[in-house]
């Protein structure tokens, strides 16, 4: 197949468009349409139906794919070389290597230069196996990120081939295909306009620039990675994949390193703090065995010369120094967090939540409130026309043609069709799919049922100027070209498109004026199906003269005096699963509210069958609900469970009080008018089956199946991941705070860690790479529903928390230094001392003191083994411990399904008994009898019972906090009085961030705070010059960065605004 134009030719022609490319365009290949046979195309009916055979190949191997490769995978060893570049391995490395020279060249007396590389071998081979975990759980990590990253940027793209719409992958697009577009629509490639009405795109994310761009002949440039605003067209694909403008960028920008989620960088702050205080132990350890070491060699054995080996023993003080520092830094913190977000965003997308920021996770776990919308949300999306008022009401599905006079029904017909965006794809099978609002679908089944071809209609009718519908004018209109002159129809919310109306037609096709007696008769008959939870819709139209000037910019003039046709009564059903879902929210302790654009009856009817209006609830209209001063708001809002007509600004003026008040709120989206709200809100979810390409840009979870029932699982896995650090930091930090203190004590005190550098080595691995996995992967229960979420403020590390970390560590040290300090007095343990050295001398046997010597090192060896392995086995006990974080009795519980967990403690049971029994001078131990074994394993078995006990402790009850512990005393006194919000000047109302300030990463003390210009709604919609496209997510970083483990004690506050938190 030839081609009369090459790739890199129609890719200039976009990236000259700004030094005269239009000109060429229309001189040079003929305008769009002559461009469009130069590679084999059409601008009406898109691709020829011949290439598809092949699967277009020709095309593509001459024009390429819409495909922009991703920067290649990590390597493992890239992985590995990141680990082994940690600071305390590098010195740790360089140690045990001096170690082997000086072990080797130097030994120490009665010690085997033979054996004496053994302990810096054993050390390197043991950050080895340390930094190879390290490089494959990121590795693993990479790659399940990679795949999400993969399907979140799958995207539908509507284009026409062979005359007919279709819907392709974006990857699939092709230079050459006629693209449709639509507000709220991402474009895919770059495309060239070939028609469109009232098109703007913004264009900032390539040009800087933030007002949308107007779309005509003098501007026919779609640019890739851009958005539809406003307005519909359509465009004749020219430049894809890297050859496209968005390609460009993204190919130039695809290495930059991900960024972190709030809880990530806050743990690490947390684990560098908690580094900090190790280096500070180790420093303190050193001085503490050079000390000991100077008294015990030149005071007490009354040594005056030097000895070589000296510089071996030094060595080592400082390998027990440097390894107190590696188990010190709990790195197993941020990787707790990265496995349990991985896992869960993996299993949420069986659960239908497709997530798009990580942050999300996190802080779908401590929502409060979650304002959803109705359609498709909380119904099933499934819209049929079942009321006809057209002249008389028909009380059924209108399906016989013969029911309507004929020039009514053309009207009816022509309306549906003309005034919509949407189409049906298989309409001839059992299940058509449809494409586009489902309200303007059920229109269409209904002009099919009544015999017409919306297709037909369409290609027949031109269309001169159409206004897209406006969330704001709650209606769309569009005037056509007739023979006789023009025509406008009109279509949106009854109660509106009635009032404009004076005329209507009869029954019997005739028009007669709309007296106010019918139009009371018929706004009776709306509020009549709304209450029986069915959305109505009214379509209207007027006669234009010929000449009637058509303006190119703002609102039709024209949408008045119209003359009403018909009005249809759509049904949607609830959700079966809904009703549950909501009450198990409230189980919950999070309030639900229905924010909806439909009519205020239909809405409430809608919220009393699923749950959401309860007695005592509250149902407002959003003009009245905006009209409201913000004292006024924040007194109904407790009670505001419905708001009904609600305008984008209203859904975002409701989010924004409720953060205000410490609430953490949710908020659903579907349109392009949603993304203020969408951004402004904690977590925002975007319709993954009717949401618009900006709304899921725009939004943190996308629901894959508009379901409210994803919604509530999504809690429960943001309850999950919080739960799995908690569980970690619990278990961690118990482990960390016994390891530390027996090394610092026990070298101290007996000049040397009863714990030596490869096994504590070992207990690092254990309680960091193989604790997280085993508590970070463990599936989340609906037991997670039987309590409050934690909020905004609340503590990290809880008032329980601290009873299991604080008693499981007095027990564990008291056992450990009773071994260490009392139990060579008993005989069963294999490790009784030696008698004194001059009882050996009374004995009469040859070299007393080398015979002294060696059992003395023997019994420090069976000793140390003994409190190694009881240190360990009371680890690994305590993780059943970790798996609970409240009151509850059962550790066991679930265990069935956390296949994960049990496979860690197995194969650290097995590791642990290999490097006891064999591991010998490499593990620094000596293999032990099946009694001591047994006592080993039932002094770990006793930290159950142990842990089942402390559960009886009473502590405080911890509040969930919803003020800022960090803001300024003079504000959080302010905000904990009981004074009247009247008696504060409206002025001085402190109301929460601009709509893009909630996602900054930036790292803040306090919640800012702004003074609202005159009209507080109007300053809460204007948007911050801030993108959306930076990830933004300041108040989650509030949310995690104010978590102060240091101040988990702190004084109850108020319960917040929703009167969840009881």
């Amino acid at each position: 197949m030839s081609w009369s134009i090459t790739a890199e030719e129609l890719a200039d022609l976009v990236k000259n468009r700004d030094s005269g490319s239009e000109k060429d365009l229309a001189n040079v290949h003929g305008g769009v349409e002559g461009l469009a046979k130069k590679i084999n195309s059409d601008a009406k009916t898109g691709l020829p139906t011949s290439e598809a055979s092949t699967e277009y190949s020709a095309r593509r191997e001459a024009f390429g794919n819409n495909y922009i490769p991703n920067r290649p995978p990590i390597g493992y060893f890239t992985f590995l070389k990141a680990a082994l570049s940690d600071h305390t391995l590098i010195i740790l490395m360089i140690a045990a290597v001096v170690s082997i020279g000086l072990g080797t060249g130097f030994p120490a007396p009665g010690e085997s230069r033979s054996i004496a590389w053994v302990e810096g071998f054993a050390i390197l081979v043991a950050v080895a196996v340390v930094s190879n975990v390290t490089a494959t759980n990121d590795t693993l990590k990479d790659r399940k990120f990679r795949q999400l990253t993969a399907i979140t940027e799958d995207r539908k793209v509507r284009v026409v081939r062979g005359g007919e719409s279709t819907i392709v992958p974006i990857n699939d697009i092709l230079a050459g295909d006629v693209v449709l577009v639509e507000t709220g629509d991402f474009i895919p490639a770059d495309l060239i306009l070939i028609e469109g009405s009232s098109l703007r795109s913004d264009e900032s994310s390539m040009t800087g620039e933030s007002d949308a761009v107007k779309k005509n002949a003098a501007n026919p440039w779609l640019l890739s990675g851009c958005t539809i605003t406003e307005g519909s067209g359509k465009g004749l694909a020219v430049a894809t994949g890297v050859r496209s403008q968005w390609g460009q960028i993204k190919a130039a920008t695809q290495d930059r390193e991900e960024s972190k989620t709030p809880l990530q960088e806050h743990l690490e702050t947390l684990a560098e703090n908690i580094g900090k205080l190790g280096v500070l132990i180790a420093v303190l350890t050193l001085i503490g065995l050079f000390i000991r070491w100077g008294i015990d060699t030149f005071k007490t054995q009354g040594v005056s010369g030097w000895n070589s080996y000296y510089l071996g023993q030094w060595v080592r003080f400082l390998i027990t120094a440097i390894t107190i520092i590696v188990v010190a830094v709990p790195e197993g913190l941020p990787l707790a967090v990265t496995l349990a977000l991985a896992y869960s965003m993996l299993k949420m997308m069986k659960d239908q939540n497709l997530v798009r920021h990580l942050a999300a996770c996190e802080t779908m776990g401590g929502a409060t409130n979650i304002c959803s919308d109705k359609t498709g949300t909380l119904t099933q999306n499934r819209m049929t026309v079942v009321k006809l008022w057209a002249g008389k009401v028909i009380e059924e599905q209108p399906k016989d043609k013969t029911i309507l006079n004929e020039h009514t029904l053309q009207l009816l017909n022509e309306g549906a069709c003309i005034n919509s965006t949407a189409f049906i794809q298989k309409r001839d099978s059992e299940k058509p799919e449809f494409i586009g609002l489902k309200t303007e679908c059920a229109l269409l089944m209904m002009a099919n049922n009544l015999g017409t071809d919306y297709e037909k209609v369409r290609n027949e009718l031109k269309i001169v100027k159409a206004w897209p519908f406006s969330s704001r004018l709650k209606r769309m209109s569009t005037i056509i070209q007739r023979e006789e002159g023009m025509r406008i129809y009109t279509k949106g919310a009854s109660e509106v498109i009635l009032e404009i109306c004076n005329q209507h037609m009869t029954d019997s096709g005739t028009v007669n004026n709309l007296t106010p007696e019918l139009k009371a008769q018929l706004n009776k008959q709306i509020d009549a199906w709304a209450s029986q939870g069915l959305r109505t819709l009214t379509l209207a139209y007027k006669e234009l003269p010929s000449d009637t000037l058509i303006p190119e910019e703002g609102e039709c003039p024209y949408e008045e005096n119209l003359i009403l046709i018909g009005i249809v009564g759509i049904q949607d059903p609830l959700r079966p699963e809904v009703s549950s879902s909501i009450a198990t929210c409230r189980k919950a302790g999070i309030t639900v509210r229905m924010v909806t654009g439909d009519n205020l009856l239909t809405a409430k009817q809608i919220a009393k069958e699923c749950g959401i209006l309860t007695e005592g609830g509250e149902a407002l209209e959003g003009p009245v609900f905006r009209k409201l001063t913000l004292d006024q708001m924040d007194s109904i809002i407790p009670r505001l469970q419905v708001i009904a007509r609600c305008s984008p600004e209203d859904k975002l003026t409701l989010v924004k009080r409720l953060i205000h008040h410490g609430e953490v709120v949710a908020v659903t989206g579907d349109g392009t008018n949603d993304v203020p709200a969408l951004i402004a809100a904690d977590v925002g979810f975007a319709m993954g089956i009717c949401g618009t390409e900006v709304a899921k840009d725009a939004c943190d979870i996308i629901l894959l199946d508009d379901n409210f029932s994803s919604i509530e699982k999504a809690v429960m896995w943001g309850r999950g991941v919080y739960d799995s650090i908690r569980k970690f930091i619990q278990f961690q930090l118990t482990v960390n705070i016994v390891a530390v203190t027996v090394a610092f004590v026990g070298a101290l005190s007996g000049g040397e860690s009863p714990l030596q550098p490869v096994q504590l080595l070992w207990v690092n691995l254990i309680m960091d790479t193989m604790a997280a996995l085993a508590l970070a992967t463990e599936r989340p229960s609906k037991d997670l529903f039987n309590r409050p979420p934690h909020g905004r403020f609340s503590p990290l590390i809880t008032y329980r928390m601290w009873r299991l970390i604080i008693g499981n560590s007095v027990l564990q040290l008291a056992i450990l230094f009773w071994l260490y300090y009392g139990g060579a007095h008993v005989g069963f343990f294999e490790m009784n001392e030696p008698a004194s050295l001059q009882s050996f001398k009374d004995s009469g046997i040859a070299n007393p003191q080398d015979v002294y010597a060696e059992k003395h090192r023997a019994f420090e060896v069976k000793r140390s083994t003994v409190i190694f392995n009881t240190f360990v086995f009371q680890q690994i006990f305590n993780e059943f411990n970790a798996r609970k974080l409240e009151n509850e009795k059962n550790m066991f519980s679930k265990m069935k399904t956390s296949y994960i967990f049990i496979g860690v403690i197995v194969i650290t049971i097995i590791v642990q008994f290999i490097l006891v029994q064999f591991g010998g001078d490499f593990s620094k131990t000596a293999p032990l009898n099946g009694q001591t074994w047994a006592f080993c394993i039932g002094v770990g078995l006793f930290s159950l019972p142990w842990g089942f006990f402390l559960r009886f402790i009473p502590v405080p009850r911890q509040v969930p906090v919803t003020i800022d512990p960090n803001a300024g005393k003079e504000e959080v006194e302010m905000m904990e009085s009981n004074t009247s919000a009247a008696n504060v000047s409206e002025d001085a109302e402190l109301i929460t961030q601009d709509v893009e300030t909630p996602r900054s990463r930036k790292s803040s003390k306090a919640p800012s705070v702004i003074i609202p210009t005159v009209d507080p709604v109007v300053d809460n919609y204007l948007p911050n010059t801030t993108s959306r496209g930076q990830n933004n997510w300041g108040i989650a970083r509030q949310i995690l960065t104010q978590v102060q483990v240091t101040r988990a004690f702190r004084r109850p506050i108020p319960d917040s605004i929703s009167g969840t938190h009881v």
